[in-house]
């Protein structure tokens, strides 16, 4: 709160990307534009025993490019990503700790969702273990397996002595971490936060624990490129994808102080649970639409000021449906006619740093005018159609003030962003 009282406005000031389509900015708007999906027949273990077996992977990623080697050692893939999205951010944000007006570092926090941590490391590590026993096991595994590993990585690289929140609200897990840091800027615990997600979920058990449920598509392993396809009607499950993004975001009356130019201001969240199934989501939509009205009444925006919606979409059949009709139900006519992308053929479905991803493309379509298609949307089927006939299939350029971002995941957990443009 202000001093008046007043809730403070948290505006976005940097960006840090990792994602199959490119990594930092500049390549990663150039990926939305060029709206081709980068999935790919898996390569990092042998996909054969498996339904499903294309991802979409980060493949240029170097930790050296970001770290020194001692650190780079140090690290998981998991950390190590959290730590190379953080810097770019910070150094986006034109953010040092401390200096030049900015947050002491005591007042700086970090809310990074993940929905399966370190998995992957510890995954192979058990390998090791199994092969040459306890000494084979790498003396770093214990730090580097649970959720809170690639935050604590991130605050000790910066100095960053804020509070420290690690959100596992599986595919939301992002979005709640950006809602959270919102939060704690609004009622003055901090002065700003480091927020966003982060996933490294490519190793084969955990790809096996999602293709044994049936979860992932698998009717496009042929054609990887079509694999993801949201909101279309050939559309057979997710297809898996690693990464992250990270955003700066401040107090407004900090960033003013510092002389800082932002993207976009965060206006509103809010979080609801289906109570429904680990898995299926309420097929009517109700909790999910509740958390859109929620989000768009904490942000005062009302469903016919919105110019773009950044739809979860994860391309599973009975998912995508019941979005369309929980943004139906909350939007209500303007549902009919407000832009939709679903974007997870571009980046595909990074788990808990899904709402991180998409935060930073509205983030940009404020700031840059522009949005992205739904990269494999050929037709979708017709109940989808009738509920979203705005849903893009090619990138568009416009003016967008106000944004709503959804996220939604297994265990029907669900959150809603919404964000806008800053005041002059």
């Amino acid at each position: 709160m202000t001093r008046d009282g007043a809730r403070r406005r948290a505006w976005i000031t940097g960006i840090g990307v990792l994602t199959a389509i490119g990594t930092g900015l500049p390549a990663f708007e150039a990926g939305l534009r060029a709206n081709r999906s980068p999935v790919k027949r898996i390569d990092r273990f042998d996909p054969s025993p498996f339904r499903s077996q294309v991802a979409a992977q980060v493949d240029d990623f170097d930790p050296l490019d970001h770290m020194d080697a001692r650190a780079a050692r140090a690290l998981d893939r998991f950390s190590q990503f959290g730590l190379a999205i953080g810097r770019m951010a910070m150094a986006d944000a034109g953010l040092v700790p401390g200096a030049g007006g900015a947050p002491d570092p005591g007042r700086i926090g970090i809310y990074l969702g993940s929905a399966l941590g370190g998995i992957a490391f510890a995954e192979a590590q058990h390998e090791q273990y199994l092969t040459r026993g306890l000494r084979g096991v790498s003396p770093t595994l214990a730090l580097a397996v649970f959720g809170g590993a690639a935050p604590a990585n991130l605050g000790i690289a910066l100095d960053v002595r804020g509070p420290i929140l690690s959100t596992a609200n599986s595919c939301a897990s992002g979005a709640v971490a950006i809602g959270e840091a919102l939060n704690a800027i609004r009622d003055g615990e901090i002065d700003a936060a480091i927020a966003g997600g982060v996933e490294c979920p490519l190793s084969p058990l955990a790809f096996g624990a999602f293709d044994l449920i049936r979860a992932l598509g698998h009717g496009f392993n042929d054609d990887p490129v079509q694999a993801a396809r949201p909101m279309d009607a050939r559309r057979d499950g997710f297809v898996m994808g690693e990464g992250g993004a990270l955003l700066v975001i401040e107090a407004e009356d900090v960033a003013r102080r510092r002389g800082a130019v932002p993207y976009a201001e965060i206006l509103g969240f809010a979080a609801t649970s289906d109570a429904h199934h680990m898995v299926q989501p309420r097929p009517d939509g109700r909790e999910a639409a509740r958390a859109v009205t929620l989000a768009l009444q904490d942000a005062g925006v009302a469903s016919d000021e919105l110019d773009w919606v950044s739809a979860h979409a994860s391309s599973t059949p009975i998912g995508d449906i019941a979005e369309a009709r929980a943004l139906a139900m909350a939007l209500g006519d303007r549902a009919a006619t407000v832009p939709v992308s679903a974007t997870k053929a571009l980046t595909g479905h990074p788990l808990g740093a899904t709402g991180a991803m998409e935060a930073a493309m509205a983030a940009l379509a404020i700031r840059d005018g522009f949005v992205p298609g739904s990269a494999n949307l050929e037709a979708p089927e017709p109940e989808l159609d009738a509920l979203l006939p705005g849903l893009l299939r090619e990138p568009c350029d416009g003016r967008f003030e106000r944004v709503l971002s959804t996220s939604f995941g297994f265990g029907g957990l669900n959150a809603a962003l919404v964000f806008g443009r800053p005041p002059a």
